[in-house]
């Protein structure tokens, strides 16, 4: 079974594209969505988190304050590895389950890991081939703060504590340039998806 890593900064389109190869038949398994649901109320891994970032990570309805928890760890390297290294684990253990039936069944075409830090946790290690979305910083920016209602400031850090557009580049078997419409990205991905 043919597995694709999908990766990029934020603000570069994973969402959309995902989306579009699901409508084609691509099994998507998206790590933030389990990153989301890892931390649901009641979840071992949000305990964890209150102990070691404090109460205030924690809204009043027993939720992830995720707002919150961004302003401590996108500020304050240690803090972010601390995160990444609490979340990561539990992560992967749950994308490697999904691989394993999704394998099993065999009734996708293909199977999409959808993660912003492809790179950084080793599961390009687990793809046949990785693409990297790309786009221009600054509709980027402006994307993430429509979508979020974040401010340029905020999105900026959370670009600069990614890794760098330069080395997701070197590294990708395919790089998908998203400055465009959603009609352009398509395009490509259609493109890519004829190639397999």
């Amino acid at each position: 079974m043919e597995i694709i890593g999908l990766t990029g900064g934020i603000g570069t389109g994973k969402s959309t594209a995902s989306a579009f190869l699901a409508e084609r038949g691509f099994a998507i398994i998206d790590a933030d969505k389990i990153a989301r649901a890892v931390v649901e109320p009641g979840e071992p891994l949000l305990k964890k988190l209150e102990v070691v970032f404090g109460e205030g990570i924690i809204k009043k309805d027993g939720s992830l304050d995720r707002k919150g928890l961004a302003a401590i760890v996108f500020t304050d390297k240690t803090k972010r590895q601390e995160l990444d290294r609490i979340m990561h684990g539990t992560i992967i253990r749950v994308i490697d389950d999904r691989l394993r039936k999704l394998s099993a069944e065999s009734a996708c075409r293909a199977i999409v890991i959808d993660a912003p830090l492809l790179f950084e946790t080793g599961l390009e290690k687990k793809c046949s081939q990785v693409w990297v979305l790309t786009a221009d910083q600054e509709i980027r920016i402006q994307r993430v703060c429509r979508r979020d209602g974040t401010t340029p400031e905020e999105v900026r850090a959370r670009i600069s504590s990614q890794l760098d557009d330069d080395e997701k580049k070197r590294r990708a078997d395919m790089v998908i340039d998203n400055s465009g419409s959603r009609q352009a990205l398509e395009n490509k991905l259609q493109h890519m998806i004829d190639q397999i």
